[in-house]
């Protein structure tokens, strides 16, 4: 949902900001894009790891080796 939003941030904006009296609440700050940003890089590499080592083709070593390259 982040990459996708991140993709679509100016739609977003531009629509936030024409029914902004209605979603005034949920308006994202030019500094709330770039946590949201920051999120999606920090979670990457946890999204590469899990489908690594998701299904039947993981192995206990796989994931292990994983974890400990992700901490």
């Amino acid at each position: 949902m982040l990459k996708v939003a991140i993709t679509l941030a100016s739609a977003i904006d531009d629509y936030t900001k024409k029914h902004f009296p209605d979603l005034e609440e949920d308006y994202l700050y030019p500094k709330d894009w770039e946590s949201l940003r920051t999120i999606s890089e920090f979670l990457q590499p946890f999204h590469k790891a899990t489908l690594l080592t998701q299904g039947d083709n993981a192995t206990i070593d796989l994931v292990l080796f994983t974890m400990d390259v992700l901490l």
